[in-house]
């Protein structure tokens, strides 16, 4: 039992500061997005078209949020859009 508890406890340890996005991270993702997005509008510009317009819904959403979980979590989806 206490085995498992410590090996609990130090997936916890290692993993919590894994999860919590940075300032740095949700720029990286930011530039990420854009990076794809254009990358879309070359290969397929009509389903650059929507997923453009998705984005920019998404951005204006999020324009007063301060939780870089939320912008990270936004981010991540709009990449997911582009796949």
């Amino acid at each position: 039992m206490k085995k498992t508890l410590l090996a609990v406890t130090m997936l916890m340890l290692t993993a919590a500061p894994s999860l919590a996005c940075t300032a740095e991270e949700a720029q990286t993702k930011a530039n990420d997005v854009t990076v794809k997005l254009q990358e879309l509008a070359t290969k397929n510009p009509q389903k650059a078209m929507e997923v453009s317009q998705k984005i920019q819904e998404t951005q204006s959403s999020l324009a007063n949020t301060t939780d870089l979980e939320t912008v990270c979590k936004a981010y991540d989806e709009m990449l997911d859009m582009m796949k």
